[in-house]
């Protein structure tokens, strides 16, 4: 739902925390080294780099050039990529790179549904903990070579990432992709199904992610049962229509006056939780429900 937002220099710091990686089991070898020698004529010739961190674009052409080729049983492939905790394998990567994603990724909601926090925190000893899970949006079981990828991914809550994504990446649309467009052409809108045309209560109308001159995103909303998911928090659409109907451009206009504020200010010191900067979305659960919701409703 919101693109990933990086920082500077991300990938020349993802490669450098993996590639430069001295193996233990093979006589401290690096990473990047034992790839170059016993890995890279497998996987087509492909530069370390390229996998570790190749755009999302790339990595769905690595995917389609290799294939399936190494999912089906335990392989050097899957042993040398591998991401998980589990004992006996050439990497154990998973504790390292959550910190990496703690340190050099903006991680406050999910970047799948922008539902939950998944913001990192303190304990009491000062340790930091984080809230999030790192979804492959590739498949890794079916492209183990992509488990380690940076692009794939995906900074995400447990329900997202546990409980309603399909192990199948939907139309090659990621968040971590520099064409991923889904606030530009996917909009929160409300329908009303009351007789009497009013919105009251949550059972007057339909709430819903619309994307208007093409079905791109339809497999997203529906693979993250997003608009079942949001039905719970109609009730935040409610508190907003009801606040509009409380400040209507007439009394916004009478208070600017009293105020000697533009009505533009006057808006922003009554709505101000519910308005948010394209770039700020990531920042706050519900933000783009609240953002949309605002310009159906002339606040924005």
């Amino acid at each position: 739902m919101i693109q990933v937002k990086y920082t500077t220099n991300i990938k020349d710091d993802y490669y450098n925390l993996i590639a430069t990686r001295p193996m233990q089991k093979y006589k401290n070898r690096t990473f990047e080294s034992y790839y170059n020698q016993h890995v890279k004529s497998k996987l087509g010739g492909y530069e370390l780099k390229d996998l570790l961190c190749g755009e999302y674009e790339k990595l769905v052409e690595i995917k389609e050039s290799i294939d399936t080729k190494y999912s089906t049983k335990t392989n050097l492939i899957k042993q040398f990529f591998n991401y998980d905790k589990a004992q006996g394998k050439l990497s154990k990567l998973q504790p390292k790179i959550s910190l990496f994603f703690e340190d050099k990724v903006e991680v406050h909601t999910c970047y799948f549904c922008n539902i939950e926090f998944i913001n990192k925190f303190k304990k009491s000893d000062s340790k930091s903990k984080n809230g999030f899970t790192l979804d492959h949006y590739i498949d890794k079981g079916k492209y183990p070579y992509l488990a380690l990828s940076l692009y794939n991914l995906i900074p995400s809550c447990y329900t997202c990432n546990s409980k309603v994504k399909n192990v199948v990446e939907i139309n090659n649309l990621s968040p971590s992709s520099i064409n991923f467009d889904f606030d530009t052409k996917v909009k929160f809108r409300t329908f009303i199904i009351n007789k009497n045309l009013q919105i009251n209560e949550v059972k007057d109308f339909n709430l819903q992610l619309k994307e208007d001159f093409s079905k791109e995103y339809i497999e997203y909303v529906d693979g993250f049962l997003l608009n079942e998911r949001y039905e719970y928090h109609k009730i935040k659409v409610i508190e907003m229509i009801n606040k509009r109907k409380e400040y209507p451009d007439s009394r916004i206009k009478e208070l600017a006056k009293l105020t000697e504020k533009t009505e533009e200010e006057v808006k922003q010191d009554l709505f101000a939780e519910y308005l948010f900067e394209d770039d700020d979305l990531h920042k706050r659960p519900l933000s783009k429900l609240t953002r949309d919701i605002s310009k159906e409703l002339g606040l924005v």
